[in-house]
């Protein structure tokens, strides 16, 4: 304003450019590129749907975390008197419909573009199917291992199935693994529970071996 007054237009422009452009480049430096905003909201999706699960591990459910695998990872895997549940959390921003088995997401600042996730289910169905087999070989329990995907994001419809894959939103997730049927007996819940509890460990030994490399 000094500047202005006594007539010292130029410094006064020139400083103002100086300060708008670092401003912008403060900004662009703190911004995280698109990656690892992606990452952090869906490791923010994992903390919520660990919490929800918090409650059925204290009633003796055996909950895993974020198992390795050789190609990527299981997000959690639950096992409890109706089975076992490999839940895969999806903390999309934007509202989720599925549309024929397949999540169709749109965003709120653009609702005409529609982002279609077509392998979603297949790849949590093919997860679902690697774990029975590991189980089966592990502790000799024949179990169907649901697969589960788990939305933390604007998810009307809640809860619905299509060819063998559950959608839920996150809020739901925990009563609806309580009121699920009983389809394991005492000791059969013991073993796959053990032998899920084997992976996890393998797994995470295999995590801190490539590490050390």
């Amino acid at each position: 304003v000094v500047l202005v007054v006594d007539g010292h237009l130029l410094p006064w422009a020139g400083g103002a450019v100086f300060g708008a452009s670092a401003g912008i480049w403060i900004a662009i430096r703190e911004t995280p590129p698109r990656y690892v905003e992606r990452w952090q909201e869906g490791a923010e999706g994992e903390r919520k749907t660990a919490r929800a699960l918090e409650r059925l591990e204290r009633k003796g459910w055996t909950v895993r975390h974020d198992v390795q695998r050789r190609y990527g990872n299981y997000d959690h895997i639950a096992v409890g008197p109706s089975g076992v549940y490999l839940l895969e959390t999806k903390n999309l921003q934007g509202v989720v419909e599925i549309r024929g088995g397949v999540p169709h997401l749109s965003r709120r600042h653009d609702p005409d573009a529609i982002e279609r996730f077509t392998r979603m289910r297949s790849a949590a169905l093919g997860a679902a199917a690697a774990i029975k087999k590991d189980i089966e070989h592990r502790c000799g329990e024949c179990t169907w291992v649901q697969a589960v995907i788990v939305f933390w994001s604007d998810f009307p419809e809640q809860l619905t199935e299509y060819d063998h894959c559950v959608y839920i939103h996150g809020s739901r997730l925990r009563d609806w693994l309580r009121a699920r049927p009983t389809r394991l007996d005492a000791g059969q819940w013991a073993r796959v529970a053990a032998a899920v509890d084997e992976l996890a460990v393998e797994s995470a030994r295999g995590a801190t071996r490539a590490q050390a490399k």
